[in-house]
């Protein structure tokens, strides 16, 4: 046998249907998939095929002569997202599937498309490029008569694309598996265009320019074209800039701190993990670091911290052991039950009693300086090290006023002016401040979907040009459909949830969220026939100018359970177990919950208003969020019509796997660079323009 190998997407089942076809040479496969079974005696083909890396195959005989197929970086990594999208996981984003193949990330695709170009090449005893297959199949196969014994070629039988894309190809359409309209629908997804250059029309241009950062020396060293995009990386890899060293970034992250998980505390955390990601795999290019509470932390360790973070939630519901704690993670527990135990008139009474007693400065004095004299330290390290800061909430604004280099604001929603009286009156007087500090700088500022930013701009039209849209996700694997009898059982009883069929809704208890709405939406419905078992979860803290909402006195309240605060790895279960997410709110900049129950399979009704419809689709039920029959109405339609329930299921995996945090955090990776960039006197060119930047869902 010899091995035929490449990195998938590179001809390698082009030129087994040649062997076949032209030359009657059966050949087979060797792969780790687990959910395709490897051909009983395999190695016993003339030929075997694989993308695996030379360390990884069996059997492991270095005598064994090997092929290897190479093809254009750009055009292999073009097809792979393509491949997926199409068959390998129907319904994936082109855009995440390129950007994570390009990124390969700890090892995968196959170690990636440099690394596997790498080591199979200091193997290899043949290296046939896809471009001169294509150009003359049966020059470049006669190559193969140098390590073992081909029969005479029969090139009448020569196949071309067009006939494998269109015919039953004996490789490439699962025949072993598949019937003959199963084979042909695959055979004409899998023979894509057989064509090189395809990447020209199909590679977003802040995409190609990562390609070549992490894929360029190996494109340099096999004398591939490399076009505008890789000339201007060439020419940046010889300036003096490269040496520079790498971009270094502040992340102010003091949300991620926060005893409470909401929407923004979620964004910040994800971006730094995605941020944690692109360091790791471009440690030349980006550095970060993190500044809370008066401390710079460098971005890995800061990780590492929010996991114990996460870790000490879980000794708090007794799902873990015992573990060290600091006294300020205790306090800001003891708070924590404070807020949600007692009485908000009783709280809000006793804190500024609080405030007033000397108990703060007592803890400062045990922690060592002021925070405002770490802050001062900060901000002078800051200065000396770092070229841009950027800070995920405008209300944030102070923890980094007093530096001078170029900075980069994330904003959520303009609730502040649009509905003041959803909030409390230092969050109101602080948006203002963050937002004028913002217009004041003319900073650049990233909104979280397109109805947050023409909400900006309305209010700011003087920010134009400076507001670039990069969307938010949920993450993939955290939120993923969940059927464990066993382990939901589990969860049940921790929150006390009755084994019966449940809508869910999960948000802070706030006016905005419109909690009363829909309270009263399923009291009307639940008293209707063949609702009798229906039950309403409502999951979450109690927020600010939360009055009672609940009537006792119903006949089904009984059948609403306040849950509280929900642990983190619990919310995927509830939102697979639940029917539908109930999501009406008066106003959402993005809306996380809707995308994570999305993630689990889980319709959605949401309030159709603000970003919801722009997030959502046509995954859910669109109510009006002002009117109780409304609601009502998407309740029972949800309940009632499982066929409509299942639809919407499908169309909820489909349309949440439009959104990565990995693309989010590498769109915002581009705008940080071109403010760099820009900020360093060097004009960007049409490669880094952040408004030349893919945002869409696609």
């Amino acid at each position: 046998m010899i091995w035929l190998a490449s990195f998938p997407r590179s001809g390698n089942t082009f030129f087994r249907n040649v062997l076949y076809e032209v030359y009657g040479l059966e050949s087979s496969t060797f792969h780790m998939e687990p959910n395709y079974p490897v051909d009983e005696g395999y190695e016993r083909y003339p030929v075997v095929k694989t993308h695996l890396l030379p360390s990884q195959l069996q059997p492991a005989d270095p005598s064994i002569k090997k092929v290897y197929l190479v093809r254009e970086g750009r055009d292999a990594l073009v097809s792979m997202a393509h491949h997926r999208k199409d068959i390998i996981e129907p319904g994936t984003d082109y855009y995440v599937n390129l950007l994570e193949s390009i990124l390969a990330m700890e090892g995968s695709f196959f170690g990636g498309w440099s690394e596997n170009v790498r080591q199979w090449m200091e193997v290899a005893d043949i290296v046939i490029r896809f471009e001169d297959l294509i150009e003359d199949p049966i020059r470049e196969v006669e190559k193969l008569r140098s390590i073992m014994d081909l029969p005479e070629p029969r090139p009448e039988r020569l196949p071309t694309f067009e006939d494998l894309k269109y015919g039953t190809p004996k490789y490439g359409a699962g025949r072993k598996v598949n019937d003959d309209i199963q084979v042909s629908k695959l055979a004409e997804k899998n023979f894509r265009r057989g064509k090189t250059g395809s990447w020209r029309d199909e590679m977003p241009v802040e995409l190609e320019r990562l390609f070549w950062e992490l894929h360029g020396d190996t494109m340099a060293r096999l004398g591939y074209a490399m076009g505008p995009v890789g000339e201007a990386w060439a020419a940046e890899q010889r300036s003096v800039q490269a040496a520079k060293g790498p971009y270094r970034v502040l992340l102010e992250g003091n949300k991620a701190t926060d005893t409470h998980m909401d929407g923004v505390r979620r964004y910040v955390e994800e971006l730094i993990f995605g941020m944690s990601a692109f360091q790791v795999r471009q440690p030349d290019k980006w550095r970060f670091d993190v500044l809370v509470d008066g401390e710079i932390i460098p971005v890995l360790q800061f990780v590492e911290q929010m996991e114990q973070r996460r870790e000490a939630e879980r000794r708090e519901f007794g799902v873990s052991g015992p573990e060290q704690v600091t006294l300020d993670h205790r306090l800001l527990a003891v708070k924590a039950k404070l807020q949600q135990w007692m009485p908000r008139y009783v709280y809000d009474a006793l804190a500024p009693i609080y405030r007033a007693l000397p108990i703060r400065a007592v803890l400062r004095r045990l922690r060592g300086d002021s925070l405002e004299e770490k802050y001062v330290k900060a901000w002078k390290q800051a200065g000396k090290n770092h070229q841009l800061v950027h800070v995920p909430l405008p209300q944030h604004y102070f923890y980094v006023h007093k530096l001078s280099m170029p900075m980069v604001f994330t904003v959520h929603d303009m609730t502040h002016r649009l509905y003041p009286e959803y909030h409390e009156r230092d969050n109101i007087r602080l948006a203002e401040e963050g937002m004028r500090y913002i217009a004041a700088r003319g900073s650049a500022l990233l909104a979280v979907s397109e109805s947050t930013r023409g909400d900006l701009l309305s209010e700011f039209p003087a920010l134009s040009g400076k507001v670039h849209v990069v969307y938010e996700a949920a993450n993939a694997d955290r939120f993923f459909p969940q059927k464990d009898a066993t382990r939901w059982a589990v969860i049940r009883e921790r929150y006390g949830i009755p084994d019966k069929p449940f809508l869910i809704s999960l948000s802070t208890l706030e006016p905005r969220k419109n909690l009363r709405r829909v309270l009263d939406a399923f009291l009307v419905v639940a008293m209707e026939p063949g609702m009798e078992d229906l039950q309403l979860l409502i999951c979450g803290r109690r927020g600010w100018k939360h009055d009672e909402i609940l009537h006792p006195e119903h006949p089904a309240s009984d059948r609403i359970l306040f849950t509280g605060h929900v642990m983190d790895d619990d919310l995927p279960w509830l939102y697979s177990y639940a029917e539908a997410l109930c999501y009406v709110a008066l106003y959402e900049g993005f809306g996380l919950p809707p995308l994570e129950a999305m993630r689990c399979g889980t319709p959605v009704i949401f309030g159709n208003n603000s970003s919801l419809p722009e997030i959502v689709g046509d995954a859910g039920l669109a109510a009006d969020a002002a009117d109780v029959a409304s609601i009502a109405d998407c309740m029972r339609r949800i309940h009632a019509d499982e066929g409509l329930r299942s639809e919407l299921v499908s169309r909820a995996r489909a349309q949440a796997l439009r959104f990565s945090w990995l693309k989010t955090a590498f769109q915002t990776l581009v705008h940080f660079e071109t403010v760099i960039r820009n900020s360093q006197g060097r004009e960007a060119s049409s490669m880094d323009r952040s408004d030349n930047l893919e945002t869409g869902t696609r």
